[in-house]
């Protein structure tokens, strides 16, 4: 063949010209020699720029690239050679095939820029799914209709215990247990059979764990459109479905309660204004319709206002708008008018704060109208009280000191002959005294305590025996500890405690303090105690069986310890003698 023949013949060959690819011929000088006008198009310069010239001298850019090393490859082997290659003058890409003969090289190439961006997109689009199907705390998986994993996400093989790596090949029964398997291969089969997705909430075991798990299962296709496996999101509901059990709990026991609740409880809708707050009833509890002839029917979806009337309802407006100004709990009383009568509410309110906002008010009624009348009642006792303490403070001691002073007076002036009357009425004035006192003790001490104060009680107790004439007894305080009540009332209490021990135990006896079991305190000693079958007459006024008591130091003991609430017994000690224990103290260091 001579030299220049192939260039005639792809110059005669109108076939060529008509085909999509860039031809151009190449003589052993690596010179063009022919361009065909696809070529032309793609390269961007007119043919008669190119016959004549180099590869090297028209694109200078090609040299010291992989288009100049298969050039030059398949001219000297005579072999074939195929690349790719980015033509940066041009910034496109290029499917490039090298056909060496004895004359040169033909080459075509095609412009693959346009498929390069695509696989490139591609590429980062499959990126980013496998950087979400890794790193996506949802489980999600691939199965092949033989139903083993052919891939299983970080969060899916986690379940296992398992490596995404070592999570391929497995099969369900390998994972799941045995309860679960049938129905996990059911809806498998289904999807592949049928090519339909599947969603549902379905509970798995998994080391004998229970798991619940919301699935969404497709059918997986390969290129040809054909179902090839099943493709699977398994969302791990378990926590959530707890919450909602425990929620549907919490719902039917508060349901429970507002049913059977013999509190008056009543909800009221809060609907933010621009202006003011509005409230709306919206239920109210069987208690609530016993208590004050209304009904759910009757209040649902309406203003107090429009319930109670205007200066009733008003009042109400007033104390929910407190509540939701407040943000948390208040309480209050209020007294209504009914068809029964007149009665006393003490009512507490409770927001329901949602999104930071006030939705719904609770509200507690409580019907305190005999306990108010108690305690009306209990205030004109107190009065009594006050009033006889008054009357003996005043009117019965200022005669009682001025006969014990002439007592004493006579007594000095008298011989001794006359001291045999003289003693015995000294001694009757002042046990007289006595009981003055502890009677005032009684009246004014046994009042309920409204001002209380935390105190320290090895300070107290500290305190009280250093008033008291303890000759050679001895105290132990067993425990520390904090309380609140009345100092000045508890003071008695632990001094008439004292002198009880030491007036029956003798001059020698131990007394000890210290917290029992919870709520209570204990004073004990270790004397002979007192007897089972009069430990609760003990506490009343004017019981004694010591020589000169008056009889009230453990009724006045009794009295105040009921003023802090507390409940008071005798019991015996664990080494004997007498256990005094105060139950309902409440100790503060807790």
């Amino acid at each position: 063949m001579t030299d220049g023949a192939p260039d005639r013949r792809l110059r005669r060959s109108d076939a060529l010209r008509r085909v999509t690819d860039g031809i151009v011929s190449l003589d052993t000088g690596f010179r063009y020699t022919y361009v065909n006008p696809q070529a032309e198009r793609i390269l961007d310069r007119p043919t008669d720029d190119l016959l004549g010239r180099t590869v090297w001298e028209a694109f200078p850019g090609t040299t010291g690239t992989v288009a100049e090393t298969k050039l030059e490859s398949a001219m000297a082997t005579q072999e074939q050679q195929s690349f790719e290659r980015h033509n940066a003058e041009l910034d496109r890409w290029f499917d490039v095939r090298v056909y060496p003969d004895e004359g040169g090289l033909t080459v075509y190439f095609a412009d693959v820029t346009e498929r390069k961006r695509l696989e490139r997109d591609l590429a980062e689009t499959n990126r980013q799914l496998t950087a979400l199907v890794e790193n996506t705390v949802t489980p999600i998986y691939i199965k092949d209709t033989e139903g083993r994993y052919r891939l299983m996400n970080e969060a899916a093989a986690d379940l296992f215990d398992l490596t995404p790596e070592d999570a391929v090949g497995t099969c369900d029964t390998e994972l799941f247990d045995p309860e679960s398997v049938p129905e996990i291969s059911e809806v498998d089969e289904r999807i592949v059979a049928r090519d339909e997705a599947d969603s549902r909430e379905a509970v798995r075991y998994i080391d004998g764990r229970r798991h619940t798990f919301l699935d969404d299962k497709y059918p997986y296709h390969d290129a040809n459109g054909d179902v090839v496996g099943v493709m699977g999101i398994s969302r791990d509901i378990t926590a959530r479905k707890r919450r909602e059990r425990e929620l549907q709990k919490l719902s039917e026991e508060y349901e429970a309660v507002f049913d059977n609740a013999e509190d008056a409880i009543f909800l009221v809708d809060v609907e933010t204004t621009d202006t003011a707050a509005v409230f709306r009833y919206e239920r109210l509890n069987p208690a609530h319709e016993a208590s004050t002839g209304l009904s759910t029917a009757d209040v649902h979806g309406k203003t107090p206002r429009e319930v109670l009337g205007e200066e009733l309802g008003g009042e109400v407006v007033a104390n929910y708008q407190r509540c939701v100004d407040a943000r948390d709990a208040i309480t209050y009383e209020e007294t209504l008018t009914l068809p029964e009568g007149q009665r006393v509410w003490q009512t507490k309110l409770a927001p329901v704060i949602i999104d930071d906002e006030v939705t719904r008010i609770v509200g507690i009624a409580r019907d305190i109208t005999e306990r108010v009348g108690r305690e009306r009642e209990l205030r004109r006792k107190n009065d009594r009280l006050d009033e006889f303490a008054s009357v003996i403070s005043h009117d019965l001691r200022n005669p009682l000191n001025v006969a014990q002073g002439r007592t004493a007076l006579l007594l000095e002036l008298c011989d001794d002959d006359y001291h045999g009357h003289l003693d015995p009425l000294a001694e009757s004035l002042d046990r007289m005294a006595a009981i003055v006192a502890d009677t005032l003790t009684l009246a004014r001490q046994g009042k309920s305590v409204s001002d209380s104060c935390e105190i320290e009680v090895v300070d107290l107790v500290g305190q009280c025996w250093g008033g008291v004439e303890t000759a050679e007894a001895s105290l132990e305080i067993e425990d520390e500890f904090t309380i609140r009540g009345d100092w000045d009332r508890l003071r008695h209490v632990f001094e008439n405690l004292f002198r009880n021990a030491v007036e029956h135990a003798g001059d020698t006896v131990t007394v000890r303090v210290g917290r029992g079991d919870d709520d209570s305190i204990y004073v004990k000693d270790d004397g002979p105690g007192i007897p089972e079958t009069i430990r609760e007459t003990v506490f009343e006024p004017g019981y004694t069986s010591a020589a000169g008591g008056t009889g009230f130091g453990l009724a006045i003991v009794k009295r105040i310890a009921e003023a802090h609430g507390w409940e008071v017994a005798v019991a015996d000690g664990r080494d004997g003698g007498a256990r005094f224990e105060f139950h309902g103290v409440d100790p503060l260091d807790d």
